[in-house]
This record gives C-alpha cells, sequence and structure tokens, in this order.
C-alpha cells in the first residue's frame, strides 16, 4: 500500500506485516522506517528538512560521486538534492514478498555533465519487513572510460538520546578525524560515544557496527560493498539551519562508505548493500 507524497513527507509504504518505509523522489531517499509490531521510526528526519536546503535533511541520504568535500564537486556530489525516478516494484524471483519496498533510478544529464563529464546510472532499491531495513544501491558505468567515484549512504539513525547512546563495532580501527583537518588516529578500544561533536571517517571496517540504546533499542548496521564507516553528529551549537535546537540528542549517523576512489570499467554495475536490524530496548 502506497500514499502520495511531498519531497518532505515522502511516499509511504506499508508491508502485509505492518512495516513502514517513507521514501522521497527527492535525492532518491529514504525517509522513515518503522519495523513491523512498533510505532517508532528508527530514521531520524529534521521538522525543518525542505528541499531549500539542498538536500532533505535525515533519513538515509545517497551520497555519490564524492563523498563530503573530498574532491572538486558539490559536498556530498551530484545527487541527494536532485530529482529521481519512481521505479515499478520489483517483481519475480528475489522480490521482497509481502515487504514495503520502493526503488528509485536516476542517470547523468546535462547539468550533471557540466560538473561531472561521466555517463552513469544509480540506482536504490529499498525493503522493509519485519525487524529489518534492506538497502541495494547499484552503480553503473555507461560511459567510454573507466569512472572514479566514492560514494555512502550517509544513514541518520534515530536515538533516545545521545547522552546515553554509544556505537560499538569500530574500536581499534584506523580513522582519520574530520573535525580536526583529518588527522589520522587509532580508535580506542572499546564504544564510541554517539554525542557529537564527532566525524569520524573509519578505514577498512566492515564488520557490524551496533548503535547501543537503552532507550529505543539498539540498532545493528550492516554492510558489503562498502570498505569504510563514518560516524558523525554535530554536537550542540551545531548552526545547522535544517536541525533544530536539541535535534541533534535524536541521532547519530552510522554510513557505510567508499572513501577511497572505486575505478568502475566501461559498461560494468558496481554494487553495495546496507542492513539495519532494529532490537527492542532491553
Amino acid at each position: 500500500m502506497q500514499t502520495p507524497s511531498t519531497p518532505a513527507t515522502g511516499l509511504t509504504l506499508t508491508g502485509s506485516d505492518g512495516a513502514r518505509l517513507v521514501a522521497s523522489a527527492f535525492g532518491g531517499q529514504i525517509l522513515g522506517w518503522t519495523p513491523a509490531g512498533t510505532d517508532v521510526d528508527r530514521l531520524w528526519l529534521s521538522p525543518l528538512a525542505a528541499p531549500v536546503h539542498g538536500a532533505l535533511r535525515g533519513g538515509v541520504q545517497v551520497i555519490f560521486p564524492q563523498f563530503s568535500t573530498r574532491g572538486p564537486l558539490p559536498r556530498h556530489g551530484l545527487v541527494r538534492s536532485r530529482p529521481w525516478q519512481l521505479l515499478p516494484a520489483p517483481a519475480g524471483p528475489g522480490s521482497p514478498d509481502g515487504a514495503a519496498a520502493v526503488r528509485f533510478e536516476i542517470r547523468d544529464d546535462e547539468q550533471t555533465r557540466q560538473l561531472w563529464p561521466h555517463g552513469f546510472t544509480l540506482r536504490i532499491a529499498a525493503s522493509a519487513a519485519g525487524d529489518r531495513l534492506e538497502l541495494r544501491l547499484e552503480a553503473v558505468n555507461e560511459g567510454e572510460d573507466d569512472l572514479d567515484f566514492t560514494a555512502a549512504l550517509h544513514a541518520y539513525l534515530r536515538v533516545g538520546d545521545t547522552a546515553a547512546a554509544s556505537v560499538e563495532g569500530l574500536g581499534g580501527h584506523r580513522a582519520e578525524d574530520n573535525a580536526r583537518a583529518g588527522a589520522a588516529l587509532r580508535l580506542p578500544a572499546g564504544s564510541l560515544p554517539a554525542a557529537g561533536p564527532v566525524d569520524l571517517a573509519v578505514r577498512e571496517a566492515t564488520g557490524p557496527v551496533v548503535v547501543r540504546d537503552p532507550v529505543l533499542g539498539d540498532l545493528t548496521v550492516l554492510a558489503e560493498g562498502f570498505a569504510d564507516r563514518v560516524v558523525w553528529n554535530p554536537g550542540a551549537g551545531h548552526g545547522l539551519a535544517d536541525v533544530p535546537e536539541g535535534g541533534e540528542r535524536e541521532f547519530v549517523c552510522v554510513e557505510p562508505a567508499v572513501l577511497h576512489p572505486y575505478r568502475l570499467p566501461p559498461h560494468q554495475t558496481w554494487t553495495a548493500t546496507m542492513t539495519l536490524l532494529a532490537h527492542s530496548p532491553r
């Protein structure tokens, strides 16, 4: 089942078990995810989210073909503040039976080629059933030359309060502190605080990451095809126009990412996935 949408409110899809997705063709973005049997959206969407800010603050943003300011393109690339095409729901073998599901696609055009002279197709598919949200990102090189890009799924994970939440699974990894001009460091063993300011690019981190939250319940982040992870929260006094005062206490971003440029040969396809698992409060 689905209901009509605007960019900021999104298209709502409900699975046979009651799991819900909210998605927007603006940015090809997943705005909300409510696991079956609950009434708590486990993705955070700012109440101030609007296209006027250039992207919708929250949910899961698609970052492509440049992460952050690591290159000459606009911050976080070319696709998170552009309209995507809604594709027909998947059918046949491999389709999510009874799940809330949605697919979007975007292709290069005259505007993107002025900034980045490459042909590409980018698709994202999302499905929600039970306690699980699955996302699949696919990039196709439509040109005749190799395509170098970085990418991420910029996921805003809702927590009861960042003061009580933590991030586990990244201890001991090499990282870059983006808040300190990319200074290299080795993360200490154990958990990381969810409260900001924090902006860590964690290298070669392919295992599970768990957001521990005693209020809403833990979230496990799994990913394949993404070599790195990013942990971000702006902290108090952030000055972001589309995050209300105190809003930073309601989320932490854990982002599967490709931070070293990936080289995709002509007419080849790159695929990566992210899975979120919701757990009940202990």
